[in-house]
């Protein structure tokens, strides 16, 4: 009995199999497949580029292809037997919705998943970005890459504008080892980056390789000297001024060997007005430059306003001192305005009658009818200023005249 079972079993299954042989070669039924990543081809960008317009963002796009056919047939297709397009004939300046286009072999039956993919397009602009060259590699202690050229000295970048203006500068990478003494030329890759050091895709570059040219020089650390020349105006305070006091240059060691100092252009900060940076120039020989990290040394100077205070004064409270007429001057002018800074404690504790404003007559004063206006303080203050800085005076005539 057992081994009556078993036979039905065999049997059984051998039915089964050849049904579904049977439906397989004869029925082929339909099935569904999802094909993905197909890549969608863009159409007449060309067009865009004459009408001066550019892709921005996103060029490279894929959609997912849902497809349905007989077994048989999907199961000799693969995704390179589909194309996908999307025609940007006719659209301008903006956010496109451009439809998507699917074809397929004949017998298979298409489902487009993405019917339409969003196209950002923009004013196409040329911009010459500047080539920098970063040194791949370790040079030994105390050298580094000098008489750096590059052929070309700038790149133009085309594209949108948003991608070109992302766009910091040109950079050509060259390893340190191909360095040497005598100077060597190097070939490299010509990549658009910006302020982080991040490639920026979707531009075109009008030279796709960069020829660096460099030596190898020796670095060198000497005592730098500066004069600063002036003062801040009188309402500003320095509250911190750092002058370099070394430098680091760069050159051949017969070259570099004989320098033992350098000087720097003297340093005006009369007109300094806020914080900053104040630029060094210095004089080198030729074929010696300042080192890595020395090209921008500068005189950092920081400074704020003064604390100030006003006052008024009328004509009555201008003191007049000099001519023994004196008696017989008035003042004409209605009042002044004096304004006096400070040091913030100083100026928090000034008073009116802290300060003295007068006159001091001499023969020119009474010749043309006007005076200067002095201020007498004892406090510690850095600035005075008068307005008006004269007054009009006048001689009165007395009785008998």
């Amino acid at each position: 009995m057992p081994n009556s079972n078993t036979f039905y079993k065999i049997v059984s299954l051998v039915i089964a199999i050849a049904l579904w042989a049977y439906v397989m070669v004869n029925e082929d039924p339909m099935k569904k497949q999802t094909i993905p990543d197909v890549p969608v081809q863009l159409l007449n960008v060309e067009n865009l580029t004459a009408k001066g317009y550019a892709l921005s963002g996103e060029i490279n796009f894929t959609v997912d292809v849902v497809v349905e056919g007989r077994r048989a047939d999907l199961a000799k297709i693969s995704s390179n037997d589909f194309t996908a397009s999307a025609d940007l004939y006719g659209y301008s300046i903006g956010k496109n919705y451009i439809p998507v286009v699917i074809s397929a072999p004949d017998g298979i039956t298409v489902e487009n998943r993405t019917e339409k993919i969003v196209v950002n397009i923009e004013e196409l602009v040329a911009v010459a970005k500047d080539v920098k060259v970063a040194f791949i590699g370790q040079f030994e202690n105390g050298v580094e890459a000098g008489q750096i050229v590059t052929q070309p000295e700038q790149v133009e970048v085309s594209g949108a504008k948003s991608e070109v203006s992302a766009v910091a500068f040109i950079k050509a990478e060259v390893s340190a080892s191909k360095l040497t003494a005598e100077g060597s030329t190097i070939q490299a890759k010509a990549v658009a980056v910006n302020n982080s050091g991040d490639v920026v895709d979707n531009v075109r570059l009008s030279s796709s390789y960069i020829d660096v040219s460099a030596r190898l020089y020796r670095v060198k650390e000497i005592p730098l000297r500066v004069e600063i020349l002036g003062q801040v105006a009188p309402i500003y305070e320095v509250t911190n001024l750092q002058v370099p006091s070394s430098v680091k240059i760069k050159g051949p060691q017969e070259l570099i060997a004989g320098i033992s100092e350098v000087a720097a252009s003297p340093v005006d900060i009369s007109q300094v007005v806020s914080t900053s940076k104040l630029p060094l120039e210095i004089g080198l020989p030729d074929g010696v430059e300042l080192a890595s990290g020395y090209e921008n040394i500068a005189v950092d100077i920081t400074i704020k306003p003064v604390a100030t205070k006003q006052f008024t004064y009328t004509a009555d409270e201008i003191m007049i001192e000099g001519l023994e007429e004196e008696a017989n001057i008035s003042i004409t002018t209605p009042q002044i305005t004096v304004v006096a800074s400070g040091s913030e404690a100083v100026i928090a504790g000034l008073k009116k009658e802290d300060l003295e404003p007068y006159i001091d007559l001499d023969t020119a004063s009474l010749l043309s009818a006007t005076a200067k206006v002095l201020v007498r303080y004892d406090k510690q203050l850095g600035h005075i200023a008068v307005d008006p800085e004269e007054v009009h005076i006048m001689l009165n005539q007395t009785e008998g005249d």
